[in-house]
């Protein structure tokens, strides 16, 4: 998210210190939308907004919070596609592969936001010893993190707060 301006300072968020999604959803609908990725890459690095209006793709036109329910988000990913949820990124620092099922997770420490694109029965997590039920999650962090940028949580408990804090964007035709 960019650092704010001086006309919608209330709305932005804090570049990579972090910030709500739904801060950024108000930010989005204010500005006119959202570039690509290719035209607006990920950097992880502060610097200056370099949010260009003719080069949007998509509009958001909403945004609605999901009930904090697994087997609700599981229905409205299936429903509407991705969701935005809040986590805590502690575990996904050091994840290389598999399902991540720390024992240890503080659901009230949220600090990161993060894309929930699906879910599977049956992936393996080395810290359980066995096969366990998991959430797919892409983070911004790049292909060259975790499996390709993506992270598979164990699903079913709110491991890591993964329900705590979850929307999702109805995009504007």
């Amino acid at each position: 998210m960019c650092k704010c301006d001086a006309v919608a300072k209330t709305e932005c968020n804090s570049g990579c210190s972090g910030g709500l999604m739904t801060n950024a959803y108000k930010y989005l609908m204010g500005s006119g939308g959202l570039m690509e990725q290719a035209a607006y890459p990920y950097t992880g690095a502060q610097g200056p907004c370099r949010f260009d209006r003719s080069k949007v793709a998509v509009r958001v036109a909403n945004f609605t919070a999901v009930p904090l329910d697994e087997d609700q988000m599981r229905a409205a990913i299936v429903r509407g596609g991705p969701l935005a949820v809040g986590l805590n990124a502690a575990f996904m620092q050091t994840y290389v592969g598999g399902v991540s099922c720390p024992l240890i997770c503080p659901r009230a420490l949220v600090n990161h936001g993060v894309l929930l694109v699906g879910y599977g029965a049956r992936g393996f997590s080395a810290l359980r010893l066995g096969y366990r039920p998991y959430w797919l999650i892409k983070n911004s962090w790049g292909e060259q993190w975790g499996e390709g940028g993506y992270y598979k949580l164990c699903r079913g408990r709110n491991v890591c707060g993964v329900d705590s804090m979850v929307s999702a964007v109805a995009v504007a035709p």
